[in-house]
């Protein structure tokens, strides 16, 4: 009884430090983020249609990465610096080189101006 007892503050307190930690700079993620974008430019049908839908390997990897910004980077990220100097880190994603398109140059209009 007294063990289970034990038990169970000890997971609580380990616990606790994850709480509020689920904001962060995800840097993991997006250093996952940035290879795959880098990989879809080279070749949207291996890198989009194969490994993205039809064998999920991107989206089981992401998930990896972001359990561990989630219980590891992040609460030493926010616990280590952001809650005692009160300023968030930011992860900075970068461009991917040798990209002919970008989500924003895609108009829905044509081109054409209201």
């Amino acid at each position: 009884m007294k063990k289970s007892i034990l038990g169970g503050l000890a997971v609580a307190f380990a616990l606790s430090f994850t709480t509020g930690c689920n904001s962060g700079p995800n840097r993991v993620q997006y250093t996952w983020d940035t290879w795959r974008d880098t990989k879809y430019s080279e070749n949207a049908w291996i890198h989009g249609a194969l490994l993205q839908d039809v064998i999920p390997v991107y989206p089981f990897v992401g998930f990896i990465a972001a359990i561990g910004d989630v219980l590891i980077f992040n609460p030493v990220q926010f616990w280590g610096t952001d809650a005692w100097d009160n300023t968030g880190t930011v992860f900075t994603k970068t461009n991917v080189e040798g990209a002919t398109r970008t989500v924003s140059d895609i108009s829905f209009d044509n081109g054409k101006s209201e």
